[in-house]
């Protein structure tokens, strides 16, 4: 499997050590050769070489040099841009893990669509193209014969799409709720503790659970694109604009809340609602007081869950660690799998 990578940040270069960590469990398992014939960043340069990138030689080079590839030259490039890549490359696999853009995905959607165009098996860790129109890309999948997956994209390592697509096949969802901000559940969890919520956020990013700018995250904006894109991919609604979405963040958590959560034995959580009704699809985000009985109640500190309420076997719950490179990378892993098995038509998955 010759693989085209789009972004060497974090996540790029965690999927790289893991695809070659890897190596012996692909080839003897599923008998895949995962080979990186390109790499490219949006500053730092791009790589190429059709009979494979050393991964440790690169590794090496861009901590001595900050790059990937040689500097432009004054008089022109003298390496292939990333678009140029995706047209022109000879790839089985796309790797788009660029930064999240929510308020201008077009970039990223552009690349999944350069690389579907042509046929080409993509995968993704960024959400902005789902939110901005995930039924769109799915059909241009389909109508070019190509897979397109995207379990890094939501929820980091938690197995939420995958499992919906192999594990509830023939039921419908109905509703879920979940808690899909690992920033946010770790702030709470620290405020009920007794901290405040500056000394919280402190030790959040002390950890690196926040981003250096957390204002996505703590006002709810992040939840309320997961949310929005589950309600697209699992029942099937059209793209709903953030301005439709009511969210509250927990930035401005109210006192009583906490007291309410102490003195209940709850937890206090940013929950996502999905509900289905009559009309179309209803969004909500909202800090919750939940009782010791529901299953959110006891996703704690920095991970991720989610309650399926379906038709045909009522409530299904699914969690797991959701934050750190490592989780996104492990997702594109089991995305890459996917597509290796589905090529083969099934044997060895």
């Amino acid at each position: 499997m010759r693989i085209l990578l789009l972004g060497f940040g974090n996540v790029g270069r965690a999927f790289c050590e893991i695809v070659e960590e890897k190596a012996p469990l692909l080839r003897d398992l599923f008998g895949v050769e995962g080979r990186f014939v390109g790499i490219a960043t949006r500053s730092r340069g791009c790589v190429s070489d059709p009979g494979g990138i050393d991964i440790g030689a690169l590794l090496k080079k861009e901590s001595s040099t900050g790059r990937l590839g040689p500097a432009p030259s004054r008089g022109g490039r003298d390496a292939p841009s990333a678009v140029e890549m995706v047209q022109e490359m000879d790839y089985d696999l796309l790797v788009v893990c660029t930064s999240t853009t929510i308020q201008s995905p077009e970039e990223p959607k552009s690349f999944i669509c350069g690389g579907l165009q042509r046929g080409k098996d993509v995968i993704t860790s960024n959400k902005g193209p789902l939110f901005l129109g995930y039924r769109e890309i799915r059909d241009f999948a389909a109508a070019n014969g190509a897979l397109f997956l995207f379990e890094a994209a939501v929820m980091g390592g938690t197995p939420f799409f995958s499992f919906a697509r192999h594990c509830l096949t023939g039921s419908e969802v109905l509703s879920c709720e979940g808690v899909m901000n690992t920033t946010s559940n770790y702030i709470l969890d620290l405020m009920i503790a007794g901290a405040s919520f500056d000394d919280a956020l402190l030790d959040a990013r002390r950890k690196g659970y926040a981003e250096a700018d957390p204002t996505f995250d703590l006002e709810g904006w992040d939840s309320a694109v997961k949310a929005s894109i589950i309600a697209q991919v699992l029942m099937g609604a059209p793209p709903v604009p953030l301005e439709d979405i009511e969210v509250q963040g927990i930035n401005q958590i109210k006192t009583r809340l906490l007291l309410e959560a102490a003195h209940s034995g709850g937890a206090l959580r940013l929950v996502s609602r999905v509900e289905k009704g009559k009309d179309g699809v209803a969004i909500t985000v909202r800090p919750e007081v939940l009782s010791p009985s529901n299953p959110l109640s006891r996703v704690h500190g920095a991970t991720n869950g989610v309650l399926f309420l379906t038709d045909t076997l009522g409530e299904i719950f699914v969690a797991g660690g959701g934050i750190g490179p490592r989780h996104t990378a492990f997702s594109l892993l089991r995305d890459l799998i996917e597509v290796a098995c589905s090529r083969k038509g099934g044997r060895g998955c």
